[in-house]
């Protein structure tokens, strides 16, 4: 498992280079957006019967550089405290490379990694547990393959992204509390889980004047036995050529739960 983390680690370096030496006469796109909204979690462990539900105040800042006839890379980091008597750090990747440019689409070949850790003192507020702890990291990278169609204008343009790829879903951390008696006995295990998943999903990306800015995602991730779904979207008003007001809103599906957020903050185009 460390090979794979560190694979991955220096894919995304050698991404981020890429973009720095890479020339192109497409005018690159720089946004930078802080965000602060609203968070709900929850989690949820089958072989202890857990399930937790909560909300929380959320943080996040979100940084894109786009080349539209190259590449686009997006990192977006989250954070937030007192959810679930957690504190909980989740974030993204992702880099595409396009290739087939034509005035009506491109293909596009990607990768990425999302990232959530949740660290969990519950104390005794669980009820029929006692000192209840618990640290959970899932990482989750993916590559992916798909085709944009483009339609419209400068003034008025839509984009519909279909795709497909593969996903290894790791789970690590550990877990321990008791029971208040002499059985059942304490619990303090480490958390060591490994998935497989394929991937498909669909992006749209619409645009009026550029001033205004719409995208919709929908991802499915699913193998023999599990399917999670994962609806994103972002609303972008411009009010001059570099700053707006941003929207977000995120559900994802994991073998742990579900996270969602609505957030919102300013928009900065560079």
């Amino acid at each position: 498992m460390k090979k794979y983390k560190a694979a991955i680690t220096l894919a995304i370096l050698i991404m981020i280079s890429v973009t720095t030496v890479v020339s192109s006469d497409a005018e690159n796109i720089r946004i930078v957006a802080p965000y602060l909204g609203y968070v709900n979690n929850v989690y949820e462990n089958s072989d202890y019967g857990l399930k937790r539900d909560d909300s929380s105040l959320m943080k996040g800042l979100f940084f894109q550089w786009v080349n539209p006839n190259r590449y686009q890379w997006n990192t977006f980091v989250y954070q937030s405290s007192d959810l679930n008597y957690s504190t909980l750090w989740g974030g993204h990747f992702i880099f595409d490379l396009y290739f087939g440019v034509r005035e009506r689409g491109k293909f596009v070949v990607g990768t990425g990694i999302e990232y959530i850790r949740i660290d969990m003192d519950a104390g005794d507020n669980i009820s029929g547990l006692f000192d209840f702890e618990l640290l959970n990291n899932v990482i989750v990278p993916y590559a992916r393959f798909g085709r944009y169609f483009t339609f419209g204008n400068d003034a008025l343009s839509l984009s519909i992204l279909p795709w497909a790829g593969i996903q290894p879903e790791w789970v690590s951390g550990n877990i321990a509390f008791n029971s208040g008696g002499p059985f059942p006995p304490p619990v303090d295990e480490k958390i060591e889980e490994e998935y497989f998943y394929g991937i498909a999903g669909i992006n749209t990306s619409f645009s009026i004047l550029h001033f205004i800015t719409a995208d919709a995602k929908y991802r499915a991730t699913f193998n023999d036995h599990k399917f999670f779904s994962s609806v994103d979207t972002m609303l972008n008003v411009f009010f001059t050529r570099h700053w707006g007001l941003s929207y977000r809103f995120k559900y994802n599906e994991t073998s742990t739960g579900s996270t969602s957020y609505h957030i919102g903050g300013i928009a900065c185009v560079f």
